[in-house]
């Protein structure tokens, strides 16, 4: 379990209930909130991400407290954040004085300290397929973040110099998320076009491994019949690259229609739309453009497609990193 034993913030020991540092738009974060919708865990008061007052401080029965982290104000790139979350990324939770870092760790202890509406299945093979599709989903965190930033957030994911700076001096040696590499490449243009593409080669493969089980046998949910942990991870990984342009329902049609019977879970609307649909929409009319201009992630993919395909087995994504050293949509209003 992803525990951070000692945080060096002080707020972290004062706060009581659970809290969650989180942002709207990140995909990680999207994930526990779909998972404490999910749980029945209702969102409660929005405080500042670092308020101590004493009515910030505890969240009620059966809610937690949102504690609103804006990427774009780059609240995570100070001291003060970086006591809380070492890799200043979103989320972090936090319950009862004890912080929790990383989507997936934070999901499993929320599914174990909250029996009700259990997300990882019963059955021993549906089970152990759960725990496969979510290892496949963090191997292709880096891919979700080369493909969004290429067709999604292009300019405005810079940082600019000073903001490189913090990122170079908080980042602590061996960081997982490797933020200040990426960004000192992606600033500065110096990424090449073809690391994109693998990115997504690597993303449509794993896609196309959903695709190939979802029409084996007609499941509703990727594990069976029961929804799951691994609905909840792959859900946000095609969230993301749908807001990006990307042509699901071309290109894997059975993925396409189970991503709309889950982005109609109350825990999904609940969860991950409530508050996010302003910034869906911007995203998705920058993509709809771009398409439109033959410069967007649908042109990207009729390459892949042409190229090497989306069949075989999944990459994982720290295979495709190495070479950087030298999207009628379902509806989620």
């Amino acid at each position: 379990m992803a525990r951070i034993e000692h945080p060096k913030s002080p707020l972290i020991a004062k706060l009581r209930g659970v809290h969650l540092f989180h942002f709207e738009g990140a995909p990680c974060a999207q994930r526990v909130r779909f998972a404490l919708a999910e749980k029945g865990l209702i969102r409660g008061q929005e405080v500042p991400w670092n308020a101590d007052t004493p009515a910030s401080l505890e969240a009620s029965r059966d809610t937690w407290v949102s504690r609103h982290v804006s990427l774009i104000k780059k609240h995570h790139l100070t001291d003060e954040y970086a006591a809380i979350q070492p890799n200043m990324v979103v989320p972090a939770l936090v319950h009862d004085g004890r912080l929790y870092v990383e989507s997936m760790e934070i999901i499993e202890y929320l599914d174990e300290t909250w029996r009700p509406n259990p997300l990882m299945p019963t059955d021993p093979n549906a089970a152990a397929l759960a725990r496969s599709l979510v290892e496949e989903g963090k191997r292709l965190h880096v891919s979700v973040r080369y493909v969004s930033f290429r067709w999604g957030l292009g300019r405005f994911g810079k940082l600019n110099a000073k903001e490189e700076e913090t990122l170079r001096r908080l980042e602590p040696v061996g960081s997982p998320e490797e933020l200040a590499g990426f960004y000192g490449r992606y600033d500065r243009g110096t990424i090449a076009e073809e690391t994109f593409h693998e990115h997504l080669d690597a993303l449509e493969r794993g896609y196309a491994a959903l695709e190939e089980l979802l029409t084996g046998d007609g499941r509703p949910f990727l594990t069976g019949k029961a929804f799951s942990v691994a609905d909840i991870i792959w859900a946000i990984k095609v969230l993301r690259i749908h807001e990006c342009g990307y042509p699901f329902q071309r290109n894997f049609p059975a993925l396409f229609a189970w991503f709309a019977r889950v982005s109609q879970r109350r825990g999904f609307q609940d969860g991950v739309m409530q508050r996010h649909r302003t910034l869906n929409r911007a995203f998705r009319v920058k993509s709809t453009i771009e398409n439109m201009l033959g410069v967007g992630l649908q042109r990207a993919s009729q390459r892949q497609m042409r190229g090497s395909g989306s069949g075989g087995a999944p990459i994982a994504a720290q295979e495709n990193a190495k070479n950087d050293q030298s999207g009628s949509s379902p509806s989620m209003t």
